[in-house]
Formats: structure tokens, sequence, C-alpha cells
């Protein structure tokens, strides 16, 4: 037995290096259709003498239907509700051994907090076994773990790699360790919670501004949406910047300035501003602009900056500023040519 054990796992064990990274790349681009973020997908391969050792100690009789964690795919997502659309694609996308596969947490009793994963054993299904790449694969298993960040924070923790927390603890360093367990189970739900609520108020922020409801603080969802929809309403694009920048400065800046709400900013951008914009400008150059040419003096005494003011040629700013006003910006401000080493 052990002889022909050897032998198909020398042979199969190439193969789940090609598998384990197929599925990765499936997956990658079905989350990625699905705009699902994730943390990372990993993958690993079990080494041959840690599959053998494995057969041995459970004395498996029929190691290739058994071996069911010889090619592994992790991936690890943010939120606790991304887990279930990711058990959605799975399930829709490869053949789930269901006899093998489970929730850690619901195995757990009710009073128990700690490793938790989803986990799913699969094959790549009949419909690609049809195809020539896929061919040499039919028959391997392989299996999926499904974590959030923090669970697999406490899997590394306690379970996968830290030996201090492995095996019998002293009762009190225990009673600690699951305390914290659930600890980061109650974040996992909070921050899961949060996401939904920034997910709504992203939704009610677009939904307000499209109807004209400019009542609410600005805040960096409200001003990337506000500014967007006033370019697209105009037919303008300007050059992209992801809304994951923040813009912390700019808001500290238009509440310097004496701007806290949407309506306060819609009533300093200038009515034809829109027809001077040049697509060299960013959210940040068209804001700052709508301060500046209802106040530069203005902004000069009462908001604290730190960047120097890059002149694209022809920029919006100097068809409201006459020339003895255009010397006098220059003094108080700095003001370069655009090049490769300034942004606006």
């Amino acid at each position: 037995m052990t002889q022909d054990v050897s032998g198909w796992l020398n042979d199969v064990l190439p193969k789940y290096q090609t598998l384990t990274s197929l599925v990765s790349s499936i997956m990658a681009s079905l989350m990625q259709g699905e705009k699902i973020e994730y943390l990372a997908i990993s993958t690993r391969v079990k080494e041959y003498e840690s599959a053998l050792e494995k057969v041995k100690r459970k004395s498996y009789t029929a190691p290739k239907e058994q071996l069911t964690d010889l090619g592994g795919i992790r991936i690890i997502v943010f939120f606790e509700s991304d887990l279930v659309r990711v058990a959605k694609l799975i399930k829709e996308s490869f053949t789930v051994d269901e006899n093998h596969s489970g929730d850690k947490k619901r195995q757990m009793s009710v009073d128990q907090t700690g490793y938790r994963s989803l986990h799913f054993v699969c094959d790549m299904g009949e419909a690609r076994f049809l195809l020539p790449e896929y061919k040499n694969l039919k028959g391997l298993k392989f299996e999926f773990q499904v974590r959030t960040v923090l669970q697999h924070a406490w899997a590394e923790l306690a379970h996968d790699r830290n030996y201090k927390f492995v095996g019998k603890l002293p009762e009190d360093a225990e009673r600690k360790l699951y305390l914290y367990a659930g600890m980061l189970e109650l974040a996992d739900k909070g921050l899961d919670e949060l996401s939904r609520e920034m997910d709504a108020h992203i939704e009610q922020t677009q939904e307000d501004i499209k109807s004209g409801f400019l009542g609410s603080p600005i805040d960096s969802v409200g001003l990337f949406t506000f500014v967007e929809e006033w370019a697209s309403r105009n037919g303008i694009h300007l050059r992209s910047i992801h809304p994951k920048s923040g813009f912390g400065d700019l808001i500290s800046e238009l509440n310097s300035f004496g701007v806290h709400t949407l309506a306060q900013l819609m009533a300093i951008v200038p009515t034809d501003y829109h027809e001077h914009v040049n697509d060299e400008l960013t959210i940040y150059g068209v804001v700052r602009d709508w301060m500046l040419i209802k106040d530069w003096r203005g902004f000069s005494e009462r908001v604290n900056y730190d960047w120097v003011y890059v002149d694209n040629g022809g920029d919006p700013l100097w068809k409201y500023l006459s020339q003895e006003e255009q010397r006098e910006f220059r003094e108080v401000f700095t003001v370069v040519p655009r090049g490769d080493d300034w942004d606006s």
C-alpha cells in the first residue's frame, strides 16, 4: 500500500501545483466581477512527506479518495457578509463535496469562540473536464478555506503558527485566550455592520445629491460624489483620483475656508467654471480653484495648506483674476509650471 501511495503522490502532487494556480486565478476573476474586495488569495500544495505521514496517521485505506486537502486555496476577505458572497460563488462555479465541507463556526457549541472559517472540498466540475486544458485534472479534489481578516488573525495566532497558544494551556491563560477570541468575533460583526452602514450612507448621499438636497456636512463620500456629479452634468472628464484617498486634507481646507456643507460648496462654484476646465485637473485642482476664485486672499489668511499651485498653462483660475491680481497671487502663493515632478 505504502509503495502504491508513494508512486501516486509523486505523480499527482505536480498536478496540484497547476490545479491550485488555475483555481486561484478563476476565483480572483470571479470576485473581481462581483466587486468583492479581498485581502489575499493564496495557494498551497501539501508536501510529499506531510501527505504520506497523514495517510499513515489516519490509517487511510483509500487515500486517493480520503486525501481531500492535497491542494488548498485560502481566501481572506474583509467582512463577514463577504463570506456568504464568496461561498455562493464557490458553489456556483465548482462541484462541492458537501460531505467534507462545512462552516467551522457552526461546528462549535454556543459557548465556544475561536478558530472559524468556511471550508469547502471541491473539484473543477464536469463542464470544465470536457475542455482539453482541464482533462488531466479530473478526479483531483482541493479545498477552499475562506476567512475574514480577523478570523485569519485568530487562526494564525492560536491555531496555525504560534506554538505558545497550541495545546492545553494554563486555565487562566486559556480563559483569557478565548475571551480575546470573543472580542475579535464581536469586532468582526461590528465592522461588518459598519460596512453595511457605510454602503447605505454612500447610496443615500448619491440619491440626495442627484435630487438636489445638499444640506449634509461635507465628508469624503459627499465631496467625491458632489464633484463627480458636477463633472458628469457638465460633460467634464477629470483626472481620476480614487475616493479611497479620503480627501481629508481637502475637506480640512474647505472647513477652514468656511465651507462645511455641500450647499455651501455649491454656492462658491462659479457658474461658468465648467467652460474653462481642462483635462489636467483633478478633484483637488477643481475644488481649490473654486475656493481661490471665490476669495484667494481669504484662503491664504485662513487656510493652513502645504501645496504649491501648479500652472498647467491656461488654468481656469487665471480667467477670473486681473493681471494685477495675478501678480499679487504669485507673490502670495508658490506657482510652478507643470512638470513630471508636480501634480495639480
